[in-house]
């Protein structure tokens, strides 16, 4: 059997608001603490799980997936008034017809000084949301806004700290842009009404060879310029990108120059890009290295990459492939990375200066210290013209098929429906989807629950499908709050194996909201670990 249960959650939204009374008669704003105005907080937002940018050489972290708890609240206010304070708070986060908010707490109440403008401005330096009390040592932070001066305020509109005025008796409403972190002290957003921003990043290595006028080539040391050209207008993301020292330098027990990959992160296609079109500009500027090679001319090379280029980096085992710059001439012959002639038949030469020799050397005129060999046939992944050993060659692969052994990745298959258009509704899928590629199959284990997803952004899940492959039945339940539309479910025992196809569409509502909105029986005999691909079309009840 085939029981799917899928379990929806509303996306979560906080909202912050001020409001404020006046306890003068005649409206005159007095400084007796007994007297003044008040403007008081709540704080919330709009919380996605965003994958937050890494620090240089640094793996980017997952998102959590728990669920808000508590907010870390640090502001000012009234400065260079007699009113002036500082607030350092934690406030639990409660939750209601789907969205989030701080509870309501005596310390958010903000003092109005007295003024013509009867306003007074706050500054909100933290927001931290965590996924339990912050006093526990067990909690970590779940969410942060970035400080505009931080390495990741290139990547929001807005950073910490956020100026604003409050005036009494009044409501305000501003967005706010968070990033994912990882156990961070990080200056955050908070205030308000915060609209987050969702921003998936990946990380994208770069390794540089040298050559000279005689051809010879050393391990290159160089600077990076990191442009997203898509949208309306070119954006840098990093600027003049020296290659940390710590990275490159002279190995006295070797007696070689050697250089690590420089690893940075950069968004996901954030305009409607497609996974095709080349919107990461890379500009890489040579730079001079004492002692290995001569001072060269500035030499600058141009790389621009499409996210599928930077999807397909990524390994098996979750780790990088690294972009490999030359700054050559195309006629120029390897050396060993050191200034010398390498002769590639000599095993004990090390030609593209990865410190493994050529003897040993899966890939021995192109530098990978992993040797990382996919389908284990002696030729490293980074020179391998057919990576995943299928007998189709990279070049000639379907989209998200380079790393996919099965010849049949990519084809189109016709056995089911294309589901309609989602209209006003959310298109989601199961975890693990490539939304690029749906042709690739998605590997689920009995009842391995998963999330769903809203279209391309995999930070924001609705709900769980769980799967039970011991029978022929499949079941499907929403939120009371929404309703399945449509939905696609092909199913296979083994890849290249016959598809089974689940399709219904125009469904309506059931009446009970505690009704399932799908139980049939299906078609088949499944057990053990079963593929799949799933989508559907997820309504709210007031779409009805």
């Amino acid at each position: 059997m085939i029981l799917l249960r899928k379990y929806l959650a509303i996306v979560a939204v906080f909202s912050l608001f001020f409001t404020s009374c006046t306890k003068d008669e005649e409206g005159t704003l007095n400084n007796d603490p007994g007297s003044e105005s008040f403007a008081e907080l709540s704080l919330g937002a709009t919380l996605n799980d965003f994958v937050n940018r890494a620090a240089v050489k640094q793996s980017i972290p997952d998102c959590s997936s728990d669920a808000p708890a508590y907010a870390h609240i640090e502001l000012t206010h009234n400065a260079g008034t007699d009113l002036e304070g500082v607030i350092n708070v934690n406030v639990p986060i409660l939750s209601e017809d789907g969205s989030f908010f701080t509870d309501y707490d005596e310390d958010l109440k903000i003092p109005v000084a007295n003024a013509d403008d009867k306003t007074a401005t706050v500054s909100v330096t933290t927001f931290l949301v965590y996924d339990g009390d912050p006093d526990d040592a067990g909690s970590t932070v779940i969410w942060a806004a970035p400080a505009t001066t931080s390495e990741y305020g290139a990547f929001v509109n807005q950073g910490l700290p956020y100026n604003f005025p409050i005036r009494a008796g009044s409501k305000k409403y501003v967005d706010i842009e968070v990033l994912c972190f990882d156990d961070r002290e990080v200056n955050l957003y908070g205030y308000q009404f915060f609209d987050l921003v969702p921003e998936v990043l990946h990380e994208v290595c770069i390794f540089a060879n040298y050559c000279d006028d005689d051809g010879r080539h050393y391990t290159a040391n160089y600077s990076l310029e990191v442009i997203y050209t898509g949208g309306d207008e070119d954006r840098t993301l990093y600027t003049s990108m020296d290659l940390p020292e710590d990275s490159y330098g002279f190995d006295e027990d070797t007696g070689d120059y050697y250089a690590d990959p420089f690893c940075f992160a950069v968004p996901a296609p954030m305009f409607d890009e497609t996974s095709t079109t080349e919107y990461i500009r890379i500009i890489a500027t040579l730079s001079n290295w004492e002692g290995n090679y001569p001072t060269p001319a500035e030499e600058e090379i141009v790389l621009n990459l499409t996210w599928s280029q930077i999807m397909e980096s990524v390994r098996e085992d979750g780790t990088i492939d690294y972009f490999h710059i030359l700054f050559c001439d195309e006629d120029d012959d390897p050396g060993n990375g050191n200034g010398e002639e390498c002769d590639p038949q000599d095993p004990a030469a090390d030609c593209d200066n990865d410190t493994i020799p050529n003897g040993q050397d899966n890939c021995p005129a192109t530098p990978n210290t992993d040797q990382a060999d996919l389908d284990e046939d002696g030729i490293g992944d980074v020179c391998d013209s057919d990576i995943d050993g299928d007998e189709i060659l990279n070049e000639n692969e379907n989209p998200g098929c380079v790393r996919d052994p099965d010849p049949t990745c990519g084809d189109s298959v016709a056995e089911c429906p294309t589901l309609p258009s989602a209209g006003d509704c959310e298109r989601v899928y199961v975890a693990g989807t490539d939304v690029t590629d749906l042709t690739e199959w998605i590997a689920i284990t009995d009842s391995e629950p998963l999330p769903i997803f809203i279209g391309n952004n995999t930070t924001v899940a609705l709900g769980l499908i769980s799967f039970d492959a011991d029978g022929d039945m499949l079941l499907i339940n929403t939120n009371t709050s929404f309703y399945l539309k449509d939905y696609r479910l092909e199913i296979v025992d083994e890849l290249g194996d016959a598809i089974t196809c689940v399709y219904e569409d125009d469904l309506t509502a059931p009446e009970d909201t505690n009704e399932a909105d799908v139980d049939i029986e299906v078609t088949g005999d499944f057990s053990g670990t079963v593929y799949v691909r799933f989508s559907a079309n997820v309504c709210t009840r007031s779409d009805t």
